[in-house]
């Protein structure tokens, strides 16, 4: 706390991403000057605007001077960009976006982190709409914008943080926590992990980040997580089984996976002596969710229900289809696919085929490459495979005809879905504009 209060001016490379925007509001919400830059505008730059930063579209060392404290940047932002070339030759203290969240985990009294492969942004909003429903007022680092803060951060009273955990790149082993939520472990990531037990080593050094003894709450039933408990115990922490609250549990969201995702969240109301049945009925009736979690876009003219979601490695994408066969078990599924890195893709490529082969029709768009060097003969790694395992699929070549292409094409007895880390979801945007 001592060294946020000292930052009088901080400055962050990488400032639309969804992780150091959030971070921004934090610095924002507590009288700190705030600047920054990304390459390009987006809703995360025009909401950190709103709030009174100080937002450049591009790269320009000349924002860098010397009153500047602190700047953070961003895991995807290169050692030699620019503007932290620059802070370097003027001393200015640099610190990843890892390092500062972290830096935050352990000025607070108390830190809730979520961690896990799949469910950490869902589950974080669950706790944070749960803890401000019981006049809590939690401070939360979320991984999307929540629907009913209408941002990715909520400015509490400095007691309480609930922040989500990435395992990659080993990003969260500079979070400190009081209690632990593991809700899942599967392979993921190997571009940077070698296998599972790679990763479920890099959770067991996160489980020693605890203050004090601690708490865990996980599926003790799942067997990817034994040695992550042993660890646990091994240290004197608390376990709590978030499974125990499976029986009878409704959500207002729809998806297995999502009951899965409250129980960890009543775990949490377990842990601090809230009232259980009170957040078992806001769970069902009131819990908003995350843009592009599951996310109810509309209908098309035509009558097609429209969906999103940010589903990007094989399981996702099962849960995903998944809940919308239990949602619409009369409806044809077409989704609009856009792979998420060209080593992930590769790696866990017949896990996606396996997944893809749940949907009716499937629209495949060029692999978002992201922090990858663009390899055109990737773009469209999937095809022959899901071609050979009989799935209906289309290369999207021409995304900009794709909206007009799908428009007319289907009606009542459909449900599209956009899917993906990328850019996907304009399309699906775009659909209900029409």
């Amino acid at each position: 706390m001592n060294e946020r209060i000292q930052v009088k001016h901080v400055h962050l490379v990488g400032a639309g991403g969804v992780g150091v925007s959030s971070l921004a509001q934090y610095y924002l919400a507590h009288g700190t000057q705030v600047s920054g830059s990304d390459l390009q505008a987006s809703k995360q730059t025009a909401l950190l605007i709103d709030k009174g930063a100080l937002v450049y579209i591009g790269s320009n060392p000349s924002l860098i001077s010397k009153d500047i404290d602190l700047l953070i940047y961003s895991p995807a932002v290169s050692e030699n960009d620019p503007e932290r070339l620059k802070a370097r030759s003027l001393d200015i203290k640099e610190l990843s976006y890892p390092e500062a969240l972290g830096m935050v985990s352990k000025s607070v009294p108390f830190s809730i982190a979520v961690s896990g492969t799949n469910g950490k942004t869902t589950t974080t909003t669950m706790i944070s709409e749960l803890l401000e429903h019981h006049d809590l007022h939690p401070t939360a680092i979320i991984g999307e914008v929540s629907q009913k803060f209408s941002s990715n951060f909520l400015q509490g009273n400095d007691t309480i943080l609930v922040t989500e955990a990435c395992e990659y790149k080993d990003s969260f082993l500079n979070i400190h926590h009081n209690i632990l939520v593991v809700t899942n472990i599967t392979e993921d990531h190997l571009d940077y992990f070698s296998d599972l037990a790679d990763i479920q080593d890099s959770f067991i050094s996160f489980v020693r980040n605890t203050k004090g003894n601690g708490i865990l709450v996980c599926n003790v039933n799942d067997p990817n997580l034994s040695s992550v408990i042993q660890e646990a115990k091994s240290l004197g922490m608390k376990i709590i089984d978030y499974t125990k609250y499976l029986d009878g549990i409704t959500v207002s969201v729809p998806g297995e996976h999502n009951k899965y995702n409250a129980c960890a969240a009543l775990s949490i109301m377990e842990a601090l002596s809230l009232d259980i049945e009170e957040s078992k009925r806001y769970l069902s009736h009131s819990f908003k969710g995350a843009f592009r979690r599951f996310q109810y876009l509309g209908v098309t003219k035509n009558g097609a229900v429209v969906y999103d979601d940010y589903a990007h490695n094989p399981e996702g994408l099962h849960l995903l289809c998944d809940a919308l066969r239990e949602m619409f078990p009369e409806k044809h599924i077409v989704m609009l696919f856009e792979p998420h890195l060209y080593s992930r893709t590769r790696d866990l490529k017949e896990g996606f085929v396996s997944a893809l082969s749940q949907v009716n029709h499937l629209y495949l768009l060029e692999t978002y490459r992201a922090r990858e060097e663009y390899l055109k003969d990737e773009a469209f790694l999937l095809f022959d495979d899901l071609l050979k395992a009989g799935i209906s699929v289309e290369q999207v070549t021409q995304p900009e005809h794709l909206v007009s292409k799908i428009i007319k094409k289907y009606n009542e007895h459909y449900v599209i879905v956009s899917a993906g880390a990328g850019d996907v979801y304009q399309y699906t945007h775009q659909l209900i504009e029409v």
